[in-house]
């Protein structure tokens, strides 16, 4: 078979790859299928492609051999330096642009989604950010920290309490959630309120619970 065909199938192969990666990230799964699904799929993309060239541009082989496989060695060795040349690509780019369409264009090279909530250099808290981190430590200021704090379910306005900083911590989480999907980086003092003020809301909502407060339930 030759080169010249080994190549252009590469190179449309590699390309679907990329289409294929940036599609699955964009709907909120893994560049490629995890697991048992992912040998799978990589044994296909390598053997296969090969083998229906086989068996579009040549005559039937002899008895018990497969159309292409003779290609195939050839065909991995090129989608290899493919490969790699991709992936000097995607680092070339992962030094030029950050954010959004700089994750997906090195998700579509080399397969590579970094981890949204791992920063090189902790960013400066945005604007919005800054709100709702406010709104949740105003909130969580009706909760004093110390011995007095489980006491709190018994007094007069807890619930109310309870449900402003539950909703102003929903804010802060979503506000990060939405910062994350756009492929920014997100404050870790952002993301260490929004911990802090849901494991005091649960650890509040467990207390109240055993109390015997029925809204600890639902």
């Amino acid at each position: 078979m030759p080169v010249q065909q080994l190549l252009i199938l590469a190179i449309v192969a590699m390309t679907a790859l990329a289409a294929f990666r940036v599609f699955r990230v964009s709907r909120g799964l893994t560049p490629l299928p995890e697991g048992r699904g992912r040998r799978l799929f990589q044994l296909g993309f390598l053997v296969v492609p090969p083998l229906v060239l086989g068996m579009l541009t040549q005559p039937p082989p002899p008895a018990n051999q497969l159309w292409g496989i003779g290609a195939v060695p050839a065909y991995v060795a090129i989608i290899a330096g493919l490969a790699i040349l991709m992936w000097i690509a995607s680092q070339i780019v992962g030094q030029l642009t950050h954010g959004r369409t700089g994750r997906l264009v090195r998700v579509a090279l080399a397969g590579y989604e970094p981890d949204p909530y791992a920063a090189r250099v902790d960013p400066a808290v945005t604007t919005k950010l800054a709100d709702c981190v406010g709104v949740v430590d105003r909130a969580n200021a009706a909760f004093p920290r110390g011995p007095g704090f489980p006491s709190q379910i018994s007094r007069s306005g807890f619930q109310d309490d309870w449900t402003e900083l539950d909703v102003a911590t929903q804010a802060l989480e979503g506000r990060i959630a939405d910062d994350h999907r756009l492929g920014l980086s997100v404050a870790s003092m952002a993301t260490a309120t929004a911990t802090d003020a849901r494991s005091r809301l649960e650890t509040l909502r467990r207390l109240a619970f055993d109390d015997g407060q029925a809204w600890a339930a639902a």
